[in-house]
């Protein structure tokens, strides 16, 4: 094999989201050559937004939870967005419409409880900042609400809410330390929505990653990873090229890594994936012509793993006198969903919060089933602690980054785990060694 041929790179990254992109930008700018493969024709996965005659669309509602990881990585890598707090929340229970308690100031003011319940949420609210919730890392969010909680109409206020926060309504499996490090985070730290949809962060990020050097090559499919000896060597393309690197990272979902380490065979990585419980939901997204109330922005549905908001209201992300709405359905990842019935579900949040809505539509988007988190810590894997890191095991230099990896949630992970892998080529000199010809490259 003439291996001069081959193309080469020090790093190698598989996946174009804020995880791939975050993780090019480290590299690139600490000196290494980094070239990024994206299978699809745009940037961003998930994080991408779609301009529809100016209705900027996100893939689902998104918002940046700020005060973690993710906030640090845009910090540190300067990459500019404007943010909005929303705000005006709302509660959906039997068909009337409540304020949510979110401040001290709506809890005395809703109609949602009794004066005892607003005593026993005010509770549980104060408690959050000194809790340890390392400790509840065992514990599901289910169980934890029963425990704390006595009184039914405030329990189902805080399943509804805790769905909404982790992103899944099997509570029964979902470790409550995801819930409490939420929500201790948003007591101090606020929840923004971008000006520009999240394609203003992919594009901060490419803009960021091509400055420093990196090579950023789209729709352009990687087959497989490969390595010898325990030591990653490059990868495949579909095309059959083969791209020799020191290192490889592949920022991709679970089932994509999996599928890329000896076509899905590779034990280590089978274990990881096949012990995931993911985060599927169910979006309707709507470019309305106007939105019909705007008194009542947001609203969660205590019927059901419900919620809907009008991003519009607060980022600019319509045109003027238009409006953007994203709702979404939590799914049960333990059993299979109806795409109708879910459908159905959200069109009927949407006529009890904005009526009149459906005359106003001008684009509809529903997708049936996305994963908004691709590996939620469970209890039984004993919450953050049991999320994979970075490092697969056994192949030197193959790295993982996504938002199943290390601690932190959603877009914390994410970019946090871009960070760390990153951080570990760097600091431990792992790119230091010279790319070696090798002839199992065939």
């Amino acid at each position: 094999m003439d291996t001069a041929k081959l193309q080469q790179a020090d790093v190698l990254i598989v996946g174009g989201g804020l995880a791939g992109l975050s993780a090019a930008c480290y590299l690139a700018r600490s000196g290494a050559s980094v070239r990024l493969y994206e299978k699809s024709t745009g940037l961003g996965g998930r994080a991408s937004t779609t301009n529809y005659d100016g209705f900027l669309l996100n893939r689902g509602a998104h918002a940046l939870y700020t005060g973690g990881a993710a906030e640090e990585v845009l910090q540190e890598l300067a990459i500019p967005y404007n943010g909005h707090k929303p705000g005006s929340l709302y509660v959906l229970r039997q068909g009337k419409l409540h304020v949510f308690p979110a401040s001290v100031g709506s809890l005395l003011q809703t109609s949602l409880l009794s004066f005892r319940d607003k005593l026993e949420l005010g509770r549980f609210f104060s408690k959050l900042p000194t809790l340890k919730t390392e400790e509840l890392a065992r514990v599901s969010v289910n169980s934890w609400l029963h425990e704390t909680i006595k009184r039914p109409r405030v329990r189902e206020f805080l399943t509804m809410f805790a769905c909404t926060n982790v992103y899944s309504s099997a509570l029964d499996l979902v470790s409550a330390e995801v819930l409490a490090y939420k929500l201790q985070l948003s007591l101090k730290h606020p929840i923004l929505y971008i000006d520009g949809g999240w394609q203003t962060l992919v594009e901060g990020l490419r803009q960021a990653a091509v400055r420093a050097g990196a090579q950023l090559i789209n729709n352009c499919r990687v087959e497989a990873v490969e390595y010898t000896a325990g030591q990653v060597q490059g990868i495949q393309l579909a095309n059959g090229q083969r791209v020799q690197a020191k290192a490889v990272i592949i920022a991709t979902t679970p089932q994509e890594a999996l599928k890329l380490v000896e076509d899905g065979s590779y034990a280590p990585l089978q274990q990881i994936v096949q012990d995931l419980l993911p985060a599927p939901v169910a979006c309707l997204d709507l470019a309305l012509s106007r939105l019909p109330d705007p008194t009542h922005p947001i609203v969660q549905d205590t019927a059901g793993p419900h919620f809907m908001t009008s991003q519009s209201l607060y980022a600019r992300i319509a045109p003027e006198g238009g409006a953007v709405i994203h709702t979404f359905k939590l799914l049960d990842p333990t059993r299979p969903s109806e795409p109708q019935e879910d459908e159905r579900a959200l069109e009927r949040l949407l006529d009890s919060a904005q009526p009149g809505w459906r005359e106003l539509v001008l684009k509809r988007v529903f997708l049936p089933h996305i994963q908004a988190v691709g590996m939620l810590p469970t209890v039984a894997s004993g919450g953050y602690a049991g999320r994979p890191g970075p490092q697969v095991p056994g192949i030197h230099n193959l790295l993982l980054a996504g938002d199943w990896i290390g601690a932190g949630f959603l877009a914390d992970a994410s970019l946090g785990s871009a960070r760390q892998a990153a951080r570990l080529l760097l600091q431990e000199g792992r790119l230091n060694t010279r790319i070696e010809a090798i002839s199992v490259l065939q």
